[in-house]
């Protein structure tokens, strides 16, 4: 079963984006925010992470930062989650290191087809 640790400061979005990967046979690790969600990377050592980039304590750019500046994690596929959609945004993300961006609120199957691709790598 893969593993998805899933960062995300909103409960509400938290609480369903982690029921949908469970329904659909994903193991999910919740985390409340950045800090929470780096120790959970380097102790878990997730298939895939979903990120906010909006959150308390530390941002999605910063955890990313992190996970790509360990060498046992650097290779983790990183998906961006957030409500900025401007181009600027995306292309700040990706240059951190992200493998992807969706925007918020986003459809079922293009996170779903976003977790399949990326858990392919």
């Amino acid at each position: 079963m893969k593993k998805i640790l899933l960062v995300e400061d909103n409960a509400i979005i938290l609480d369903n984006v982690s029921e949908i990967l469970g329904l659909e046979g994903y193991h999910v690790i919740a985390a409340k925010n950045g800090v929470e969600g780096l120790s959970l990377a380097k102790s878990k050592k997730p298939d895939l992470i979903l990120s906010d980039i909006d959150m308390p304590l530390m941002n999605g750019y910063q955890m990313l930062k992190e996970i790509r500046s360990d060498a046992e994690m650097q290779e983790i596929p990183i998906v961006f989650l957030s409500v900025k959609n401007y181009g600027q945004e995306l292309v700040h993300g990706l240059q951190f290191g992200a493998d992807a961006y969706i925007c918020k609120p986003f459809d079922l199957t293009e996170l779903l087809e976003a977790v399949e691709k990326h858990l392919k790598k």
